[in-house]
């Protein structure tokens, strides 16, 4: 059990201080401007996109690379994690097909997060806002997915069926930002509105991560005894 415990309960903590630490990295090196104002100096926490953070320049390469890297992690070491969480149940019983269908697309869903690192806004929109918009839409159904099966599976605590649920509350709703909110571009109440509402389920996320780890740790053990 020693691979499921790296991938479900100690990699995911480390992603999340390695990926903030990468992120705060990229802000202090970023070269500068918004989408409504090129000519912004540094990084504006309120007025640049994590996304910003990416963009193909001269002045932004730094950036660039650890904001890359960061999400190509996040890819990665969630593919994994999805991958050893469904092999924790047997393929012959109605849960097993539950998480199964759940963790695969979570599997998609960490490959487009890599893909959204990979795809500078700028000079790749289309591909970069593909990847941005599944990424957020396959963890809305993984989240859902996830929470069925831990609500299934009397060895977790019913809290962190609870915590499932509500990540997927919070991704729903920032979906609706994505389709339905202000554009950005439009005024600065709108770009305020649009980052902060980005931070905001990014952080979500990150916190839903961490907590949902000592879940796993706890059904990690539990299986370890039987």
């Amino acid at each position: 059990m020693e691979l499921y415990k790296k991938f479900l309960v100690i990699y995911p903590r480390y992603a999340v201080v390695t990926v903030l630490f990468l992120f705060g990295l990229a802000m202090a090196n970023y070269g500068g401007g918004t989408i409504i104002n090129p000519e912004e100096v540094g990084h504006d926490f309120l007025r640049n996109f994590l996304s910003d953070l990416g963009k193909f320049n001269s002045s932004n390469m730094v950036s660039m690379v650890l904001f890359s890297s960061a999400l190509i992690l996040v890819g990665t070491l969630f593919s994994g994690h999805f991958y050893y969480f469904m092999k924790l149940y047997p393929i012959d019983r109605p849960i097993g097909w539950i998480v199964r269908i759940g963790c695969t697309i979570g599997i998609f869903g960490s490959i487009c997060f890599a893909g959204v690192g990979l795809t500078p806004h700028n000079v790749l929109s289309q591909p970069h806002m593909f990847f941005v918009n599944w990424a957020f839409r396959s963890f809305l159904v993984t989240a859902i997915l996830i929470s069925i099966t831990i609500f299934m599976d009397k060895r977790f605590l019913f809290r962190y069926g609870i915590g499932y649920v509500l990540f997927a509350v919070m991704i729903f709703f920032y979906i609706l930002v994505l389709e339905y909110g202000p554009d950005p571009k439009g005024n600065d109440f709108a770009l305020v509105f649009s980052v902060v509402a980005q931070k905001i389920i990014i952080f979500v996320f990150m916190l839903s991560v961490c907590f949902q780890s000592f879940g796993n740790s706890k059904l990690i053990a539990d299986i370890s005894s039987e």
